[in-house]
């Protein structure tokens, strides 16, 4: 289990790399859904889009900043649950969900498939 986990987080990680540097801001949250969307700004790379961060059950940081620098690192709760853990440790933004999607480039990452892959 945790090898598929930690290969979920690194593809993650990969794909968080690309967005060094652009600005970053609160779209949207979906109480009903305990979803929250990122905004990410315009790079050299792509177009403007948004990282939608599902199930949440923590958030905390600005609604809007520049030189975004996000990493992702899989932890568990206090009741065991997987979950990821997104942070910008110089903007002091971090949130805690079950699935990161990334609708623009085809993307989401959800702690149940690591655990059907481990099992």
């Amino acid at each position: 289990m945790r090898i598929a986990r930690l290969k979920l987080v690194a593809r993650a990680n990969e794909f968080f790399e690309t967005c060094d540097g652009v600005d970053a801001s609160f779209n949207a949250f979906t109480e009903t859904h305990e979803r929250f969307v990122l905004a990410i700004g315009k790079n050299h790379q792509s177009e403007a889009f948004g990282i939608s961060f599902v199930s949440c059950v923590y958030l905390a940081g600005p609604t809007f900043w520049t030189r975004v620098q996000l990493r992702c690192k899989s932890i568990e709760d206090s009741d065991g649950e997987l979950l990821y853990e997104v942070t910008d440790v110089a903007a002091g933004f971090v949130v805690r969900c079950d699935t990161i999607v990334i609708p623009t480039y085809d993307l989401t990452f959800a702690c149940e498939w690591s655990r059907q892959l481990a099992g």
